[in-house]
């Protein structure tokens, strides 16, 4: 077995197949780019459903005030990269009854198309924690009551549907 690495007779030449490489390039030609390959065959409504998504606190009640801490996991069921053309270069959003990242401010994202390639099966997590507050002005939060608050997380898209998940929390005094 020695002997055939030693040979270099396992690396091949792009131009001919049965001649060893002799340039040293490991990315030759025949390499496929599997994220393009997907992105052109694989039909969007698949591309749609072979991501899930899912939001996650730690508990469903909290105290007033206190910290609540979100996990946003996406994931590729497909044993094959998948790419997602997103509506902006933030490729998943997450927010509070509706207000983006708990704020009502907007954020200046260009407006400019992005994408979120995954490898095969390969899963996505990203963590965050909200204050139990929202913004109200650039310089100005305000705490929330005691009450039900919906968290929702997704891919930023205005066709997102099947590429969101929501939670509902309580906060109690």
């Amino acid at each position: 077995m020695r002997r055939i690495y030693e040979s270099r007779a396992l690396e091949r030449s792009a131009d001919e197949p049965f001649v060893p490489s002799t340039n040293g390039d490991e990315r030759s030609p025949r390499t496929i780019d599997w994220d393009a390959f997907s992105h052109a065959f694989v039909p969007s409504a698949l591309r749609n459903r072979a991501i899930s998504v899912s939001v996650t606190t730690d508990r469903d009640v909290y105290a007033l005030e206190e910290p609540v801490r979100l996990t946003v996991e996406f994931h590729n069921r497909l044993p094959f990269p998948i790419r997602l053309r997103t509506d902006s270069p933030n490729v998943w959003t997450w927010s509070v009854d509706g207000f983006a990242a708990a704020s009502c401010v907007s954020r200046g994202v260009p407006d400019r198309p992005s994408t979120f390639s995954f490898a095969r099966n390969e899963r996505k997590r990203f963590r965050r924690t909200w204050s139990q507050r929202l913004r109200i002005s650039e310089t100005e939060w305000e705490g929330v009551g005691p009450g039900h608050y919906t968290v929702s997380a997704g891919v930023s898209r205005e066709d997102a549907r099947g590429l969101t998940d929501r939670t509902t929390i309580e906060i109690r005094e």
